[in-house]
């Protein structure tokens, strides 16, 4: 158990925090807390970022508010929304809030995406949303370029608006990226700055599409509160947008190494790893609760999911984006050997 008593928390998928000590000083000044949110603000760096016009953005808080919008917008009581499964169970949960329907299509968790499969299930069933994460959650897998295109091009045909997750993109070099995303019109991207900029606990997400999806992101904006966004996030956002590109890229660059030596020494101790491309591995086990558990006792929590359909056995580890407490991870790692010995 770590000597402070103090749990390494690798369960969360939450990215470190680049900005510096300066910046949340200012951030949280009494002119900042003591004005009304203006979320155009974000909006308008964020539009430049993507190339698009403010009209075709809509700055939430977090990815989750823009999928929360989403589905109770264009899909609501009744509409059917789809993703793959095991994915990002917020897609559940937000179809469950607008008490829409949710059909899953199901996905080897160590695999890559099903792309015939997902597009002969938008072609039967015609959903109102189509939900895909690229990398996905949990298992890092991508959707490349081509295979987006594939996939946009059959829910066009069915009527179906795709939502397209980039929030852990920055990771990865194979996932298709929002600028490929928002090339078609019946395509809405989203994002969130938890991961590769380390902003979870300020909650900022975006969601956005071409210049034909303007109406539909008008539509997006009045299905929730004027003011889900605050003045502090705002800001916060703004000065992760303005962070020099190297920074951004260090952490990224560390991440990616992280997540490779990790996926070789689990592999190495023999257990099933997926090629994550996020910031987290996906691993496999039949005593995934006992991995868990002997994490936890070295000060180190990851995420499982007990009981829960189509996720049994599978332990996601969030690599941390720091070398000192890489090393911890890996010592920890070590310790599964002697469990896989006694288990073999």
């Amino acid at each position: 158990m770590r000597e402070d008593k103090r749990m390494l928390r690798l369960d969360a998928n939450e990215g470190r925090c680049l900005l510096s000590e300066e910046d949340l000083k200012e951030i949280l000044s009494p002119e900042i807390a003591r004005r009304y949110p203006v979320r155009s603000l974000l909006e308008e760096p964020l539009a430049g970022m993507l190339g698009l016009p403010v009209s075709c953005v809509l700055a939430t808080a977090g990815a989750d508010d823009a999928i929360d919008r989403a589905v109770r917008s264009l899909a609501g009581p009744g509409g059917l929304v789809m993703s793959t499964s095991p994915g990002f169970v917020e897609f559940l949960e937000a179809a469950k809030r607008s008490s829409a329907m949710f059909e899953s299509i199901p996905k080897d968790p160590l695999g890559a995406f099903p792309v015939a499969e997902i597009c002969e299930a938008v072609k039967s069933r015609s959903p109102q949303l189509l939900i895909l994460a690229s990398p996905d959650n949990p298992s890092g897998c991508v959707l490349a370029k081509s295979e987006l295109e594939a996939v946009a091009n059959a829910c066009r045909e069915a009527g179906t608006i795709l939502i397209f997750d980039a929030t852990y993109s920055d990771f990865s070099l194979r996932t298709a990226k929002p600028a490929d995303a928002i090339a078609f019109p019946n395509v809405l991207v989203s994002g969130s700055f938890s991961k590769s900029r380390g902003l979870a606990g300020f909650r900022i997400g975006y969601i956005a599409g071409g210049e034909e999806a303007a109406p539909l992101i008008a539509r997006l904006a009045d299905a929730g509160p004027p003011f889900s966004l605050s003045s502090a996030a705002i800001e916060a956002g703004r000065r992760a947008l303005s962070l020099d590109s190297s920074t951004v890229q260090a952490f990224v660059d560390e991440v990616r190494r992280e997540v490779a030596l990790l996926t070789a020494q689990l592999r190495e101790l023999g257990f099933v790893v997926s090629d994550s491309e996020a910031n987290f591995v996906l691993l496999k086990s039949s005593a995934s609760a006992r991995v868990a558990e002997m994490l936890r006792e070295r000060g180190i929590l990851v995420r499982t999911w007990k009981g829960k359909t189509a996720y049994e056995g599978l332990v996601r580890i969030t690599v941390p984006g720091e070398k000192s407490e890489f090393e911890e991870l890996a010592n920890a790692i070590h310790t599964l050997a002697r469990f896989k010995e006694a288990a073999e």
